[in-house]
């Protein structure tokens, strides 16, 4: 039977963790200092494998279906959800750190090393904050 709101409010710690399930292979883990995690246990190249979904009630009931239900359409299509969530951050970390001041900064970091002329790296600095002016605009 599937879960509802008044189940999970009514879950309170016990002297060790327990689950609630849902349905799907997603469940709730109730922990002993109380805290409600979402998880999502499914099977991948013939292996189980457990997804941590988020904590409730950051992800309410209808989050978890909706996270549970991408889950099962990328494995309908041959993707791990673990992987792609790493990837995902991963991509996210990246692209945060390519930054256009990121790179300038590197970019004459590099001619300061490289022994460049003090003047050379002055007009380099200028012409990057001229650049840089209209993408801050």
């Amino acid at each position: 039977m599937p879960l509802t709101q008044f189940d999970i409010q009514n879950a309170k710690p016990a002297e060790r963790p327990y689950k609630l399930f849902d349905g799907g292979g997603l469940h709730m883990v109730v922990q002993p200092n109380g805290s409600k995690l979402w998880r999502l246990k499914y099977r991948f190249l013939g292996k189980e494998r457990l997804l941590a979904i988020g904590a409730y009630p950051l992800f309410s009931l209808a989050e978890a279906r909706a996270r549970r239900d991408e889950a099962k359409r990328l494995l309908a299509s041959g993707v791990d959800p673990n992987i792609k969530k790493k990837l995902d951050k991963l991509a996210a970390q990246t692209s945060a750190m390519n930054t256009f001041g990121l790179i300038a900064a590197e970019f004459l970091h590099r001619h300061e090393e490289k022994g460049s002329a003090h003047r050379t790296i002055e007009k380099i600095r200028w012409l990057l904050t001229e650049v840089a002016a209209p993408l801050t605009n």
